[in-house]
């Protein structure tokens, strides 16, 4: 089913959501109202905080059923990636993810994000950073970002920075992000043992000082890597160089470490696979992206980020699929067009199959909810990470 149609109906629908806001938190109101059947056959509100709307789309027809966290992030809202450790490594649901965020942080909702690696096990494609810290380097797609100084963005970030010794500079390429082939650093935020092809082009680097792992720059002794060097602990760090450039950094040398991620350095980020909504236009890309299977009906999750004057509203979407007669999914440009009927001007497609899950805690007992139906016969599916929605003021 088509849904560039949708647009003019569902946004004129939209005013009618503003009443509940005069409804107070916690009380978990419902706001139905009537739409044109072509968009959905009920929509129904509900108010999880001052900030932060839920909204549930059923179409009888396609079918399909939507779930559509709705942010206001001009209000006292923010949001995080979250993995759950302290490493890249490891699955988990996204309802644990959620559970594991203190309270003082008043987490709301959360949805799954990135798609992951099966080897090693829960390592995010895309770059995971978690309030500054970069658990997951950067990957070769788009991802979601937020920071107080830009808000919300849909872009791309790389690595850059060098290793400089007397002998030479070795250019940074990838950072928590190992290659056999390409120059990079790893830290203890990794947490995944080196391959053996990586490991024999490493070489330990141990701080002169005692260093936070998340500094950008610092002064390093250069020893030969050890046997035991596939994890890395501490403020100790593993350069991975490959044989073109070894020469430029031997056992011995004192070295200065510089380490920046460009254009910006980002708070939050977790990465998707798929631009779906570009200035407000469908990506050129949307129908290429993936193979057939990808491309089809599937079960979804996505973001999209919409800016009305100087204010942003975030857009977690997520589309049930794969259960005939309940909802049979989207495809990439069905998703796309949702998000642009409900004012989205940028999105990008996060993963989804059986990963897809909305959970939302409740305002009464605390108790996390998973509102979406997940496709896996065994419910929840343990993803790689997860973007949490925060009851606190940006900027914290």
């Amino acid at each position: 089913m088509r849904l560039r149609s949708l647009v003019w109906p569902l946004l004129a629908a939209l005013p009618v959501l503003s009443a509940c806001r005069t409804l107070a938190p916690g009380r978990s109101p419902r706001c139905p109202f009537a739409v044109a059947p072509t968009v959905a056959d009920t929509i129904d509100t509900e108010v999880l905080s001052s900030a932060v709307r839920l909204h549930r789309l059923v179409n009888v027809k396609a079918p399909w059923r939507a779930w559509v966290l709705d942010v206001n992030m001009s209000a006292c809202a923010s949001v995080q990636a979250v993995k759950g450790e302290a490493t890249a490594v490891g699955r988990n649901t996204t309802s644990v993810l959620l559970s594991r965020l203190p309270a003082a942080s008043r987490p709301i909702a959360a949805v799954n994000a990135d798609f992951f690696l099966f080897a090693p096990p829960g390592v995010p494609t895309n770059a995971h950073i978690e309030r500054g810290t970069v658990l997951a380097g950067p990957g070769p797609n788009v991802l979601l970002g937020y920071d107080a100084q830009r808000g919300l963005f849909i872009d791309s970030v790389r690595v850059s920075g060098a290793v400089s010794s007397p002998r030479g500079t070795v250019a940074l390429l990838n950072w928590n992000r190992p290659a056999p082939n390409r120059a990079g650093l790893v830290d203890a935020h990794w947490g995944v043992p080196l391959d053996t092809l990586v490991r024999t082009r490493a070489v330990r680097l141990e701080p002169l000082v005692a260093v936070q792992q998340d500094t950008s720059a610092g002064r390093y002794v250069v020893r030969a890597a050890r046997p035991a060097d596939t994890l890395v602990f501490g403020d100790t760090l593993l350069l991975i160089v490959p044989p073109a450039q070894r020469t430029r950094v031997m056992a011995g040398d004192t070295v200065t470490v510089q380490r920046r991620l460009t254009p910006y350095w980002p708070r939050e980020t977790v990465g998707g696979r798929g631009v779906l909504l570009i200035d407000s236009v469908v990506g050129a890309d949307v129908d290429r992206e993936g193979n057939a299977g990808f491309q089809g009906l599937n079960p979804r999750t996505a973001a999209g980020i919409a800016r009305v004057g100087t204010s942003q509203r975030l857009l977690l979407a997520v589309i049930d699929g794969r259960q005939p007669g309940y909802s049979m999914g989207m495809t990439l440009r069905q998703t796309a067009e949702l998000l642009q009927s409900l004012g989205a001007q940028r999105a990008i497609n996060l993963d989804g199959g059986g990963s897809s899950a909305m959970i939302v805690r409740d305002h009464a007992t605390g108790a996390l909810r998973v509102r979406n139906k997940p496709s896996d016969p065994t419910g929840e599916r343990p993803v790689g990470n997860a973007l949490a929605v925060l009851g606190v003021c940006a900027g914290r």
